[in-house]
């Protein structure tokens, strides 16, 4: 209708008054204004078109929400609702946090230059508020405000740290408006890497402090690059480009020190994990963060309260201590993308501690807690730190509900599970981390003298639910059958049971061919394998007969590819879709300078791998 005449039809009910109607008459005027052209740059990876084609409201005036942080972002994502179900209202939230605490981060590294003391609770914040983000995270917009007014107080506290230096120009809180008013847009392409790369950081640093254990390296870069973010500086491309290989060395970092705080569990130690139910009281508990699982451990153990992992928490099984227990039975469901299914069929409280969570259905929400900064409205949350999570409400949840009985000898969720994804009735191995595998670094070198090992592949990282994620799947089932695999994160759930069964063990050895190395982190684990490997050969990395193809889906992904740009490990390919926020010139120099390649068909891509004499 003519705006006219919606304004007579609303002040004929008595909804508006001659004021508001201006306001609305403007409103719909510039919702009906002519589309500006779009900035060239900006390609959606897995569509072609420019991003910028249907968003010319770069203020946010119109357009309720823009967000392209993860691999599945869909139209919507750029319109009203996220693909992960994230509201308007909190992806607006998420951009105004990110924005102030850039600001924080922006005083600090000016405070730390001046020789000042940062206190632990801005350092601290400075995690908490980005993995908040993150996608699958967290979409409470009662959290989200809570975090705004702590971040307000605390830029405040910075900028009175650091004296009297300048304010900066901080951009834009949404990242559309970054984008389209960019001089440069490779430059801007590279502040989101960036950006993103960020997120992963604090959250691998943030699952370490929950250990007690923190590095002031990690803070000292983190403060630095939010401090570029907020500097002309930001718009020279080739500076960009630089601050995120530095951010890739900050992360190598941060998943050591990670490691180094899971190590406090024990080594990892290889085995079995049990898949089916034991009769008991129970709690499912997924997400990364094993310090949550080791306490909710010692609480559950003298209730008699078995725990169950999901997802990435399945390689907790392979840590002595939280084996130790004796209430840490066994392993439910498949990759997070699976839970609406499994969780729907757990006879107990379902634990959240980190990504990723979706929209929980209506017949397990009840059941649901969230902890760390995991959050969802209407969601009960346990705490932000172990300091203040308790776990009595979450305990007397699991007394409440039914649990296993003696007659159920399988799960629920089974014949399920699609295309890549393990039996839920077979055993899952786990435990091959850096130690276990350089521990029996001799027998492995003895394979490859012998011809029982032609190609190390690395597959793995961040799984999804779309259907051209099966790539992994379909190189995994037609590797050679002197291959072997590393694996980590969620994407060892793409490799089928057809794949593990067919490959086998090496030789008479016993290790299997598909070396599942923990979760997404320990992208770490495979970075010292390939480091272990080529010093035991006395070669160089880049002559190993080493194939690196990595899952990425979100910002954890993003901080690993990094990771691996900084250590000029070469060809990476990275599918099955190519981050949106890269332009096509930021491609062209990733592909030139770095050897980064879209992963395409697998067939295709097998023969090339296979036809290289080094890593390919």
């Amino acid at each position: 209708l003519p705006p006219k005449i919606v304004v007579t039809m609303l002040r004929c009910t008595g909804i508006l008054k001659n004021k508001m109607a201006r306001i609305c008459q403007t409103s719909i005027r510039v919702m009906a204004s002519t589309v500006q052209e779009p900035k060239p740059g900006h390609v959606l990876a897995a569509t072609g078109f420019q991003y910028a084609k249907p968003m010319t409201d770069i203020d946010m005036k119109v357009t309720k929400m823009f967000c392209a942080q993860c691999a599945q972002h869909s139209v919507d994502c750029k319109k009203s609702i996220g693909d992960c179900r994230k509201t308007p209202e909190v992806a607006n939230m998420q951009d105004t946090l990110i924005k102030e605490v850039k600001e924080m981060g922006y005083y600090l590294h000016h405070a730390r230059q001046n020789g000042k003391t940062i206190p632990d609770h801005l350092n601290h914040f400075t995690l908490h508020g980005f993995f908040t983000t993150l996608t699958n995270v967290n979409n409470d917009p009662i959290r989200f405000r809570s975090y705004i007014a702590k971040a307000l107080k605390y830029r405040s506290e910075a900028k009175a740290l650091c004296g009297g230096v300048a304010a900066p120009k901080v951009p834009d809180a949404s990242v559309l408006a970054m984008r389209s008013k960019a001089p440069d847009p490779n430059a801007s392409s590279l502040n989101e890497m960036l950006l993103y790369g960020i997120k992963g950081v604090c959250a691998y640093a943030d699952h370490a402090l929950m250990f007690g254990k923190e590095d002031p390296r990690i803070y000292a870069f983190l403060h630095e690059a939010l401090a570029f973010l907020c500097s002309p500086d930001r718009d020279d491309m080739g500076k960009a480009l630089t601050m995120c290989l530095r951010c890739g060395e900050a992360n190598l970092w941060t998943m050591e020190l990670l490691s180094e705080s899971n190590g406090t569990l024990g080594k990892q130690t290889p085995g079995q994990v049990k898949v089916s139910p034991i009769p008991g009281k129970c709690i499912v508990v997924s997400g990364h963060d094993l310090a949550m699982l080791d306490s909710l451990l010692a609480a559950c153990k003298p209730k008699g309260i078995n725990v169950y992992t999901h997802g990435e928490m399945l390689p907790a099984h392979a840590y002595p201590k939280l084996k130790a227990y004796g209430n840490l039975v066994g392993h439910y469901g498949g990759a997070w993308n699976r839970q609406a299914h499994e969780f729907a069929h757990f006879p107990g409280p379902v634990l959240m501690t980190s990504n990723c969570l979706t929209e929980p259905g209506k017949t397990y929400k009840a059941r649901v807690f969230t902890a760390g900064p995991v959050g969802w409205p209407g969601i009960p949350h346990l705490g932000d730190t172990l300091q203040d999570i308790k776990w009595d409400s979450v305990v007397e949840a699991a007394q409440s509900f039914p649990g296993f009985t003696e007659a159920d000898t399988k799960f629920g969720y089974q014949g399920v599970s699609g295309k890549g994804q393990p039996s839920p009735t077979k055993a899952q191995t786990v435990g091959f981390g850096h130690d276990a595998v350089l521990g029996a670094a001799g027998t492995v070198l003895d394979g490859i003298k012998a011809g029982e090992i032609s190609r190390f592949f690395v597959i793995g990282g961040c799984d999804g639910d779309a259907a051209n994620r099966n790539y992994f799947t379909e190189l995994a089932e037609q590797l050679p059958p002197t291959s072997v695999v590393v694996t980590m994160g969620c994407g060892k759930y793409r490799i089928s049971d057809d794949a593990r069964d067919r490959l086998g063990n090496v030789g008479n050895t016993g290790i299997p061919r598909v070396l599942d190395a923990g979760q997404c982190n320990d992208a770490y684990s495979a970075i010292r394998i390939a480091l272990g490997l080529a010093d035991a050969l006395k070669c160089k990395v880049s002559d190993l007969p080493l194939s690196i193809v990595l899952s990425w889906y979100e910002q954890k992904a993003i901080a690993v590819f990094l990771t691996c740009l900084h250590l000029g490990l070469r060809p990476i390919r990275i599918g099955p879709v190519l981050p949106a926020f890269v332009t096509k010139d930021v491609l062209d120099v990733l592909v030139r300078d770095f050897g980064v390649i879209a992963t395409g068909d697998a067939k295709a891509d097998l023969k090339q791998m296979l036809a290289a004499t080094g890593a390919s």
